[in-house]
């Protein structure tokens, strides 16, 4: 039987980067592996190639390994160049090493076989040789648990809720790594809480990257007993509707066994630790009365604010919007959708990007600013009341909120005046009420004014009652 290496020297005797390669011989590739596999645990296996160019991507293989979860991670490169003077004459020279990944979550104990597996890029192609990946199990423990909490109620599609891991022991663990099979689903998409103190976050496994997940540390009574407790929290919002089952998630640490010796030093062996099987119930969101600038957006809070660049214009020439929607959850996966449709700019007097605008989200996530292009193309008064659509799953019902109008001059249009545009009393789910009708009201004596008088101020005060004194004298 012939085993992959867990070591940086490859299977089958091959080994890789120990120097540069003749450009003439053909591609050479291993399977590798770091660390060693256990039942159940997430492991990397890596195919490291030689000999292929440094572009384009060469596509990676599907990989089908039995009793196991296979999830594609991406090919990278690794480009070294080099120059050289020999004899009075340059030589260059370019080793490429493409890197493979796939993680790779074995089910059963015993060898697992990994196929000879084949990769092209362009004309040129290579085969890894097959090979065994030994898998074991590792023993439980009473010292640890671990329990993954969800929502205790159906959710809807798109909506984001948050989810605590915790983690109990007894006694200090060490290397610990965690397997959250809810992270890697692609049912769901992950949002994690900003990390403020990085010696209070530990790296987690999410689709194809790692992501920092902060926690909070504390000790709790259970059953008379007291264990040390941490709480990871994190944010997932679901991309499918149905039942979601979610395997079960677990925890490897090593923990001391037997006596401490003189020093206080023991001998450590990994345990598990291992969540039941949870599910989730995802509701669909309820087609009728749905806006149609409706975007996807879900939660209980949330509100719209517009500001401008500028309220002098002239026709055919652009004015900037920042569009800030904030909520009381994250905003990453929001979207603004399109600004030409309904509850958007009219199309006779603006016209924006085709494509739905890029938002960019603030530290806290809370907060997420579109900024666009509007180019003026007809007679505007003003930018008018643009509107948000969401969908409120407390209340069952979608609702719309809007911003307020903005007074503009355009060249060749009329002036609208303040009092027409800015309404007496805010709209419900204005962000910010006070400050952006001082805004527009600013925007709107702009408006009033040519482009050459912004800068001047009538008179006022005693100046003014000394000239009225001054022509009563003559």
């Amino acid at each position: 039987m012939t085993k992959i290496a867990a070591t940086v020297v490859l299977a089958f005797g091959l080994t890789l980067g120990l120097g540069a390669r003749d450009a003439l011989a053909a591609p050479q590739a291993a399977f590798r592996l770091e660390g060693k596999p256990h039942v159940d645990v997430p492991f990397e296996l890596t195919m490291l190639i030689e000999g292929f160019e440094e572009s384009p991507v060469p596509a990676l293989p599907s990989l089908q390994l039995p009793d196991a979860t296979v999830t594609p991670l991406g090919a990278t490169p690794n480009v070294a160049r080099s120059i050289q003077i020999i004899n009075g004459r340059r030589v260059d020279t370019l080793d490429v090493t493409w890197k493979l990944r796939w993680r790779v979550e074995a089910h059963k104990e015993g060898a697992l076989r990994v196929p000879a597996t084949t990769v092209v890029q362009g004309t040129q192609s290579v085969t890894a040789q097959a090979g065994d990946v030994v898998v074991d199990t590792i023993p439980t423990t009473d010292a640890m648990k671990l329990s993954l909490a969800l929502p205790d109620r159906p959710v809807f599609v798109g909506e984001t809720v948050p989810v605590e891991l915790v983690w109990l022991f007894r006694q200090q663990p060490d290397e610990q790594s965690f397997a959250v099979p809810l992270m890697t689903n692609d049912a769901f998409t992950v949002q994690t809480a900003p990390v403020t103190d990085k010696s209070r976050a530990l790296p987690f496994t999410a689709g194809a990257k790692e992501i920092p997940v902060p926690y909070v540390a504390d000790t709790v009574d259970v059953g008379g007993q007291q264990w040390h407790r941490i709480k990871f929290t994190f944010f997932v919002a679901p991309r499918r509707t149905g039942r979601v089952e979610v395997p079960a998630s677990s925890v490897i640490a090593s923990l001391a066994v037997g006596r401490r010796d003189f020093f206080g030093n023991a001998a450590t062996r990994p345990f598990r630790a291992a969540d039941v099987v949870r599910t989730l119930e995802v509701k669909p969101l309820p087609e009728t009365n749905r806006p149609p600038n409706f975007a996807g957006a879900v939660g209980e809070q949330y509100s719209i604010a517009v500001h401008t660049s500028r309220s002098v214009v002239q026709l055919g020439e652009p004015v900037e919007l920042d569009i800030t929607i904030k909520s009381s959850q994250r905003l990453d996966t929001l979207s603004l959708g399109k600004l030409d449709g309904p509850g958007g700019l009219p199309k006779d007097k603006f016209t924006v990007p085709p494509e739905a605008p890029t938002g960019e989200l603030s530290e806290d996530g809370l907060s997420k600013t579109f900024k666009v292009t509007a180019q003026v193309t007809g007679p505007a008064t003003e930018i008018p009341a643009i509107t948000f659509a969401y969908f409120d799953p407390k209340a069952g019902a979608y609702e719309t909120i809007s911003s307020d109008p903005i007074a503009v001059s355009v060249k060749g249009g009329s002036v609208v005046g303040a009092e027409s545009v800015i309404a007496a009393t805010p709209r419900k789910g204005a962000a910010n009420a006070n400050t952006d009708v001082e805004l527009a009201l600013v925007n709107a004596q702009l408006a009033l004014s040519s482009a050459g008088d912004v800068e001047e101020r009538p008179l006022t005060g005693s100046l003014l009652w000394v000239l009225i004194g001054l022509l009563y004298a003559v």
